[in-house]
């Protein structure tokens, strides 16, 4: 009686607020570039709360802000690359060797 109980309530109310977490998250912008002015934006450290949530989602929510014009906000990382650097250097395609 107990456990049917139970599933009702996660299936009633847990599910519901799993999904809108999700779809939360999912809303959120997934590019290191402002959405207002097209500017790259800069990780900042976040507070408590907003650590606590990082962990919860494995480390895939940043707090960004640009610089050009002070827009302030949450981001998911780019897939792959959750630990990088957003001012790192873009790789250069090699070019072949040619010789006449």
């Amino acid at each position: 009686m107990l456990l049917t109980y139970l599933l009702f309530i996660f299936v009633a109310f847990g599910s519901k607020l799993l999904l809108a977490l999700v779809t939360i998250y999912l809303l959120l912008p997934a590019e290191l570039r402002c959405a207002e002015c097209d500017e790259e934006t800069i990780q900042l450290r976040m507070g408590p709360v907003g650590r606590f949530c990082s962990r919860l989602l494995l480390g895939q929510l940043q707090r960004r802000w640009c610089p050009r014009c002070g827009w302030e906000g949450l981001s998911r990382p780019l897939s792959g690359e959750a630990g990088a650097s957003p001012m790192a250097a873009p790789r250069q395609a090699r070019t072949p060797d040619v010789r006449p």
